[in-house]
């Protein structure tokens, strides 16, 4: 079963291979995000963005997609339900709208923040952290930590920087040496992905933040890039530029 979300909404899909109590993995992709469910007779047992996995993953994918593709697979699957299947759907539709409000004043969670004042609860981004950070840092859900940060922005006790917490990445591109050897355009961020510097200090050296994005989504998403966590660094980029994107 494949099809177009201009012919059927997703959650037509997701709730039609619940009621067939169908097993095996949907594939979604709307714009340049991709989304997998794994489903065993009808209910969700799994599921997520590239290797970031989890209802924290899924619920960052929106529910009711504008545009996009779908790609059912049938086959055999094994899993316990992540919920109950209605409750599920619930909590997706409750998180989508979360971070949708959350977004209005701050454009992903990798976004860096800063606070002067070591006061409680915002004394983690004394000196600056990124919001995903300080979820660690505080030990709770994503949703949490980005909820605190939303206040912190409004009531004006963060500010932001231009800064991600993807800057502290270093990623190798596998043809990083090779293309050195016959090196054209010393910009070239195929060449300078060699695992000697992170991605913020490429950027100080005079790369724009918008043309690291732009390279490493779409080399994730070609598959040339494949570092640890590229399923929500993938998120947080398409997120990033969908707000500079936004009038």
């Amino acid at each position: 079963m494949e099809g177009s979300f201009s012919t059927i909404p997703l959650s037509d899909v997701v709730a039609m291979i619940h009621a067939n109590r169908a097993t095996g993995v949907l594939e979604v992709t709307s714009g340049r995000l991709p989304l997998r469910l794994g489903f065993v007779e009808g209910e969700v047992v799994g599921g997520g963005i590239l290797d970031w996995e989890g209802l924290e993953a899924i619920a960052t994918f929106p529910l009711h997609p504008p545009e996009g593709r779908f790609r059912f697979k049938a086959g055999h699957l094994r899993g316990t339900p992540l919920m109950p299947f209605k409750l599920f759907i619930g909590e997706w539709a409750r998180l989508n709208d979360q971070w949708a409000r959350f977004r209005s004043v701050l454009d992903s969670p990798s976004r860096v923040l800063e606070t002067p004042r070591a006061v409680e609860p915002f004394a983690v981004f004394v000196g600056g952290r990124s919001v995903r950070a300080a979820a660690k840092r505080w030990g709770v859900p994503l949703i949490i930590a980005a909820e605190r940060a939303w206040r912190g922005l409004r009531e004006g006790d963060l500010t932001k920087l231009r800064k991600y917490a993807w800057f502290a990445l270093r990623i190798r591109h596998p043809s990083a040496w090779r293309t050195q050897a016959g090196i054209r355009n010393p910009q070239d961020l195929t060449v300078l992905l060699d695992g000697s510097r992170n991605l913020g200090e490429l950027i100080q050296s005079g790369l724009s933040i918008a043309q690291v994005r732009e390279y490493l989504i779409e080399r994730i998403l070609s598959g040339e890039l494949e570092p640890p966590g590229r399923g929500w660094l993938l998120r947080d980029l398409l997120w990033e530029l969908e707000a500079e994107q936004t009038p």
